[in-house]
């Protein structure tokens, strides 16, 4: 079936399933080996704000906190499962580093869950 504009159905539906799960979306970065050691884990719940994009940043390890490990992994697992969740991205750092800064940033006008999990050697 081709709707009036030329676009076949199917293509149609492959570009809304593709938009819908855009920002739903738990990430890994890097290897998680059964060797590695869990460094640091942080469960995130931020409610919504009306109107706005909700933002949290996770720095490993905290200020002022020294770590003489390598991370090897990531995982940022979003816990909502209704296409309402967020994502999340490293802007520094990461795997091969000993740190890393994670922004996690809401869908427009809903909230974040996310439990996030640093590995390393």
């Amino acid at each position: 079936m081709t709707l009036s504009h030329g676009l076949p159905l199917s293509h149609l539906i492959l570009i809304a399933c593709c938009v819908a799960t855009a920002y739903a979306v738990s990430s890994t970065w890097g290897n998680i080996s059964n060797s590695a050691q869990l460094l640091h884990s942080e469960n995130v719940v931020n409610a919504s704000s009306p109107g706005k994009y909700v933002n949290h940043e996770i720095k490993y390890p905290k200020n002022g906190i020294g770590n003489g490990r390598i991370i090897t992994g990531i995982r940022a697992l979003d816990q909502v499962t209704n296409n309402t969740g967020g994502h999340a991205t490293i802007y520094s750092g990461g795997p091969g580093f000993n740190f890393v800064n994670i922004k996690l940033q809401s869908q427009y006008n809903y909230g974040l869950i996310f439990r996030v999990e640093i590995y390393g050697k």
